[in-house]
């Protein structure tokens, strides 16, 4: 009966020198960066329901310049605006979604991907410019 009490005895404190003995470690989460798209932007891939466009129209001359909440458009394009305005994200360290509010216009979204391709920050926007069955894709590249 000592011998049984004894080796339960031994369990129990080999389970409590290894509970004991674990390390927490604290989790860190890091801080995700606030996405900052300023500067001029340039059309470098434009789809129209899957099919590539991009040679098949001048996009060499359109750009886009985000400075702080503002926009500006040089040599208009079809674009999800026409007129320079403002612009926001849904969320600055998690942005899915680009609006855009040319001056005296409503505000417009589009859905939004951030992906670096090649060593480069590009930005993929999807819209539909008035005709619903028509769904533009622009990748734009930052100059």
């Amino acid at each position: 009966m000592l011998k049984k009490i004894s080796i339960i005895a031994a369990c129990m404190m080999l389970v409590a020198v290894i509970v004991y003995s674990c390390k927490k470690e604290k989790i860190v989460i890091p801080d995700e960066p606030i996405k900052t798209i300023d500067g001029s932007w340039k059309i470098i891939s434009a789809l129209r329901n899957g099919t590539d466009l991009t040679n098949r129209f001048d996009f060499s001359k359109f750009r886009i310049v985000f400075s702080d909440s503002s926009y500006t458009i040089t040599e208009p394009v079809p674009f999800i605006v026409s007129k320079n305005g403002n612009w926001s994200f849904d969320d600055a360290n998690y942005p899915f979604r680009v609006y855009f509010r040319a001056t005296g216009d409503t505000t417009t979204g589009s859905t939004l991907q951030y992906p670096v391709v090649k060593g480069v920050r590009n930005m993929i926007i999807s819209f539909s410019p008035g005709c619903t069955s028509n769904i533009y894709q622009y990748t734009l590249e930052k100059e």
